[in-house]
């Protein structure tokens, strides 16, 4: 997928100041969640080595497809998946981020965090939301990782929603090129429906999963097909997780 000389510009720019802001940032971020919130990640350690796995078995652009119950799940898995080292050596595995454009400008500090935090927004008009596709997909084929939530919102009853998901996840996918794609499901031990926040305290599982998610289907039922299957991922690892609770 390509896309417009300015578009490809703002991007560049966007990367380049998110890098030259992300020791503070994420300083900040991991003060606020360690020592104000006290949150935790269960098993953290072999998280991140797990994510380290699969950044080197992968070599080109990948596609984090998460559950999605609170507004900042997406920076507790970046919190979960890397050290701050990790994504300086490689910050192209720092995930983007396509948030609602309804959720962030409500508020400039909002707009600052999610430019300086590799985020993209998807807007309510069609043409400006189709734009903010083929730059995740233009990121994920210049080998870039990129993090869409396939539920599309977040999920009221605390379960996968498997019935009003997004099916353009799946053609991001399929325009990507790339055979695999990270599902990853998040849950907090007092997390039973979707919130804003996560509570205070709260302990975090983190599951991760390559899957390879092909399709024989063209157009809309391809694009259907393959977003299928990352939900029918992400069910059988809540599946999992309830399983043990």
């Amino acid at each position: 997928m390509n896309i417009a000389l300015k578009h490809r510009i703002q991007l560049t720019m966007q990367k380049s100041v998110a890098l030259v802001c992300f020791p503070l940032l994420f300083s900040m971020v991991i003060i606020w969640f360690k020592f104000f919130k006290k949150y935790q990640i269960k098993d953290m350690k072999a998280v991140r080595q797990q994510f380290k796995q699969i950044k080197q078995n992968n070599p080109d652009g990948l596609l984090v497809c998460p559950n999605h119950l609170t507004f900042i799940d997406s920076m507790i898995l970046i919190w979960a998946f890397g050290s701050p080292w990790s994504y300086l050596r490689s910050f192209r595995t720092m995930c983007w981020n396509l948030p609602k454009a309804s959720h962030v400008k409500e508020s400039k500090l909002y707009r600052a965090i999610c430019y300086l935090g590799k985020c993209i927004l998807i807007e309510p008009d069609t043409k400006a939301s189709k734009l903010t596709m083929d730059k995740a997909s233009y990121l994920l084929n210049k080998g870039q990782y990129v993090m869409v939530f396939p539920e599309g919102t977040r999920s009221n009853t605390g379960r996968i929603n498997t019935e009003n998901f997004i099916y353009g996840v799946g053609k991001l996918h399929i325009d990507s090129g790339l055979k695999q794609l990270l599902c990853v499901y998040l849950r907090g031990d007092a997390q039973q429906t979707a919130s804003k926040m996560p509570k205070q305290a709260e302990q975090f599982t983190v599951t991760l999963k390559l899957i390879t998610a092909e399709t024989e289907q063209h157009g809309r039922r391809a694009m259907r097909d393959v977003a299928t299957q990352m939900i029918d991922s992400l069910v059988a690892m809540e599946a999992q997780y309830q399983a043990v609770q």
